[in-house]
């Protein structure tokens, strides 16, 4: 694939690493290689922007599950927006 597409897998990845920086890096490798089929070593190699090169399938597999995880985060925000707007409602009713 095109250097353009290794990039932004790359970044698909590091994306993904800086959200579960929480657990400690090491962690978000393990965590992050685990999500997206990928080794720990390849993990670490987008991390430190090694990837020169990217198949078809890698790219397939990592675009779909980065989807599947913003969407998941997506409904965990809406859910506690919602809670929050329960309790302004409860709040406006005392």
């Amino acid at each position: 694939m095109s250097d353009s597409k290794a990039i932004q897998f790359q970044d698909m990845v590091c994306e993904e690493v800086r959200s579960r920086r929480g657990i400690g890096l090491k962690g978000a490798f393990v965590e992050v290689a685990r999500a997206f089929g990928l080794t720990e070593r390849r993990v670490r190699a987008c991390w430190h922007h090694e990837v020169r090169s990217v198949t078809a399938d890698e790219w397939d597999v990592v675009r779909r599950r980065r989807i599947d995880a913003l969407k998941k985060r997506q409904a965990q925000i809406a859910h506690q927006i919602a809670l929050l707007n329960i309790e302004d409602d409860w709040t406006a009713s005392v």
